[in-house]
């Protein structure tokens, strides 16, 4: 029975329904299954071990049983209360060469809604909303994935996105869900036309559209740059960036901020080779669960993605990658709660 279940939420999870009154129900119905699969293996192992040993060994069937309702009781914590305790994390930065005008320049950066897989009830979104607003922030950067794979599924969701962007200056990038690839079109006009209509309601809701592009932010008479290229990740993920085309009119001594939604292409056409100050990603979830053994973080992230969570240096290069604040798959976070990050600029001498 465990297998089967197995199999039908593998067969769902890339057949998901398009319409939007649906999509919420029919996503945690997936995940549901796949859930009760991945977290009743251990149990059905230790059932398989004490048939083999021919009943000689209760233990075995026990120890399977505490691990399972274990990993059950975690994933009830996950589900009801981690993926809504809301965090905030606030990063102070220092560079020598940021204008005057831009000392104490606060940006709010958030990520990775999967909208898709958020019930109408959920609160997450107003709690991040009420958030924003206290934090008056000066720029608001949205790095990816609105969606799972439906413009569709931000039906209902408007109104809340739109008080979001229209807070301060508001800019996004896409991420690699909200191109569709991971779902079978009836044609790649519906495909194209399902991505419009993403990029459609990120402009109605506020939030101007970088893709490949650049612009420039003005405080008095000084400015800096924000980049935003499409997503770039290692394969399979697509490489649709096109960072050259992106920097193309930025001063190679301009203070350069880049939203790119997978932290994959700053390891790769960044780091080392480009006069970018500070980078901002998202994609990894932090796989939604984590531990903090003696105050450090740690994922099984890492096991994917060198870069999968927080800050990291490289010269004057920084790096931050935002673990988001919904959830893809399993619909839960333990330890890796949805994030929202603060960052203050400062001009001055670094350590």
């Amino acid at each position: 029975m465990i297998i089967i279940l197995g199999f039908i939420s593998l067969y769902i999870y890339p057949n998901q329904p398009r319409n939007a009154t649906n999509y919420p129900i029919y996503f945690y119905f997936n995940a549901i299954l796949f859930t009760i699969f991945i977290f009743n293996i251990p149990n059905a192992l230790a059932f398989v071990l004490h048939w083999f040993f021919e009943k000689k060994s209760i233990i075995i069937s026990l120890a399977g049983f505490v691990i399972s309702a274990g990993l059950g009781i975690s994933l009830l914590y996950g589900v009801v209360i981690g993926k809504q305790n809301l965090t905030v994390k606030e990063v102070t930065l220092t560079y020598r060469n940021l204008p005057k005008n831009f000392d104490n320049y606060r940006i709010v950066q958030f990520s990775d809604l999967h909208i898709g897989g958020m019930l109408k009830s959920n609160t997450i979104l107003n709690k991040t909303k009420t958030k924003f607003e206290r934090m008056d922030p000066d720029l608001l950067l949205f790095t990816g994935d609105l969606v799972n794979n439906f413009q569709t599924e931000t039906n209902g969701f408007l109104p809340v996105l739109k008080d979001m962007g229209d807070l301060s200056l508001s800019y996004s990038t896409l991420g690699n869900h909200d191109y569709g690839d991971y779902t079978d079109w009836d044609s790649p006009e519906e495909k194209l036309s399902n991505l419009e209509g993403i990029i459609s309601v990120l402009n109605e809701t506020g939030f101007t559209l970088l893709e490949n592009q650049h612009t420039v932010i003005k405080k008095g008479n000084d400015s800096i740059f924000l980049v935003g290229v499409e997503n770039w990740g290692h394969p399979p993920f697509p490489q649709y960036a096109n960072l050259e085309k992106a920097l193309q009119g930025v001063p190679e001594e301009a203070f350069t901020i880049l939203m790119t939604h997978d932290p994959a292409h700053w390891e790769s056409q960044v780091k080392g080779k480009k006069s970018i100050e500070l980078t901002l990603s998202g994609h990894t979830h932090g796989l939604q669960w984590g531990l903090k053994p003696a105050g450090i973080s740690f994922s099984l992230a890492c096991l994917t993605s060198k870069y999968w969570g927080g800050l990291y240096r490289n010269g004057a290069s920084v790096l931050y990658v935002n673990t988001g604040l919904g959830t893809i798959g399993i619909p839960w976070r333990l330890d890796m709660q949805p994030e929202i990050t603060v960052f203050t600029l400062k001009r001055g001498e670094i350590d």
